[in-house]
């Protein structure tokens, strides 16, 4: 993480990740995010938004919208999902690097993307 962070980040750029669960069971999917954690990938974070997956299925009654609630905690940043990107249509195309606004209001919810010298 480092070496990335040092070639294409500046540690006062805030970042907002773009995931999508594509086979992980529900304690898996948390694995992963806890491993993401604490390996520094959310460091700088100011925001998740996961893609609307048919891999997020309970397991023993954990479901991924406990995965969402236990990260943004964690992390301390906001979490939206179901999002409209990733394997399943409607599908929108996010562009690394651009400036992003997200706002969620209601269960609904917009994404700007702009382009900054």
């Amino acid at each position: 993480m480092s070496h990335f962070k040092q070639k294409y980040l500046d540690d006062k750029e805030p970042i907002i990740w773009y995931l999508e669960n594509c086979d992980l069971a529900t304690p898996d999917l948390k694995r992963a995010l806890t491993q993401m954690r604490y390996a520094g990938w959310f460091d700088h974070c100011s925001g998740i938004l996961f893609g609307r997956s048919a891999a997020n299925t309970p397991v023993d009654g954990y479901v991924a919208e406990d995965v969402y609630e236990e990260i943004s905690a964690e992390c301390g940043v906001p979490v939206a999902y179901d999002i409209d990107c990733g394997h399943m249509p409607p599908q929108i195309t996010f562009i690394n690097g651009a400036w992003t606004e997200v706002e969620v209001q209601q269960g609904k919810g917009s994404v700007n993307q702009t382009f900054k010298p």
